[in-house]
């Protein structure tokens, strides 16, 4: 007699081995940002959202462990709802997960979002100028990144729903004082943007030394963010964060960036 298994048994464990993806993506992602230099003293975190659902994976906080989060493994990242409660994981989410769930509710094109610390863009927002899109990098940017004139820790939705408001349907926001939020439409291209916007807020800061900043024209902005380009713009540099990955230092690019 053959035995069949239930269609909603299947639809789980497709459900599981995609969360598992999700997480080792996610917590990938979190070495790669710290081999970077994005945030100083490792202190920042990104979120997923996972498909179909209601709910994110974000990180856990793992500094009350005295911790890097050049180790971040798949056990360190936990899940909530998309209110913030915390549903999964062996140590509590980061307070600042609101800042992640408001930007993914009124967005459904984001399904990650960075909070990191790096020096040349929170500069930025300290002296309180934007960063424009210079450089072949800063095209996403474009007309310039919004700067939320607030420098408090967003650990609650009422200060979530101030950087949803202020980054609107932008890519990225900096935070007086208190680093950047960065979206993508999957975790490689979020961390892909943040490098982005820190190498922007560099060309920016230093083209400043020597005359008038100019920003890209509109034409090459219009092309960049569109078809083969962004592709392009995307997936062709993820090998390059990729290697940063002191647990992948060997391992080819597996090309995530282009992952959904």
């Amino acid at each position: 007699m053959t035995l069949h298994r239930p269609i909603h048994a299947d639809a789980k464990t497709t459900l599981e081995t995609e969360v598992l993806n999700l997480r080792q993506r996610l917590a990938k992602a979190h070495r790669i940002l710290t081999a970077g230099g994005i945030w100083p003293l490792t202190k920042g975190h990104v979120s997923a959202r996972i498909p179909g659902t209601d709910k994110v994976l974000i990180l856990g906080h793992i500094h009350s462990e005295g911790r890097s989060l050049i180790d971040t493994d798949v056990d360190d990242i936990v899940t909530v709802d998309i209110e913030g409660n915390w549903l999964e994981g062996r140590i509590e989410p980061v307070d600042e997960r609101f800042l992640h769930l408001e930007i993914m509710k009124a967005r459904p094109d984001i399904t990650s979002v960075v909070h990191a610390h790096p020096t040349y863009a929170t500069a930025f927002g300290i002296a309180g100028v934007n960063i424009l899109p210079v450089g072949n990098r800063g095209a996403i940017f474009a007309p310039q990144v919004p700067i939320l004139d607030f420098d408090r820790q967003i650990d609650t939705p009422e200060r979530g729903r101030m950087v949803r408001d202020a980054i609107g349907d932008g890519m990225a926001l900096v935070l007086k004082n208190h680093g950047v939020a960065v979206c993508g439409d999957s975790i490689e291209n979020a961390v892909i943007a943040t490098f982005s916007l820190e190498e922007t807020a560099q060309l920016h800061w230093i083209a400043a030394q020597l005359g008038t900043v100019q920003k890209i024209s509109t034409g090459e902005v219009r092309s960049v963010l569109t078809g083969a380009r962004k592709e392009e713009f995307y997936s062709h540099v993820w090998g390059h964060y990729a290697r940063l990955d002191p647990w992948e230092s060997t391992a080819p690019s597996d090309g995530h960036a282009s992952q959904r």
